[in-house]
């Protein structure tokens, strides 16, 4: 059995109030450059990005060990395996106009 969980990384919870500390990393230089580079592009600092990473080091933590609880495969997925290993046949959109015509029909009858 194989269940995809998605976390999502914006839930309200996340963004409580706590007191900061302040940690020291010995980091590439490079590697900080182009990230500061990057993300001042896109409004966000350092911090932000190593905070982020670390509560969904943890929260991917607490996953395993469900997963593992549940006896399911716990692994990442790229979006070209998802893909690949999407069911075929029915589409979608062919599924909800049957749901709706025939909620439509027996609303008629009434």
């Amino acid at each position: 059995m194989e269940i995809l969980i998605y976390v999502n990384m914006d839930l309200p919870w996340r963004k409580t109030l706590a007191r900061k500390v302040k940690v020291t990393l010995s980091l590439r230089e490079d590697v900080v450059r182009r990230a500061r580079s990057k993300l001042a592009m896109e409004g966000r600092s350092l911090n932000d990005v190593v905070e982020e990473f670390l509560l969904t080091y943890d929260e991917l933590h607490f996953l395993d060990k469900l997963c593992e609880s549940l006896g399911l495969e716990s692994r990442f997925y790229t979006s070209s395996e998802i893909t690949a290993n999407r069911s075929t046949g029915l589409k979608a959109e062919e599924v909800v106009r049957e749901v709706r015509d025939e909620r439509s029909n027996n609303l008629s009858r009434y």
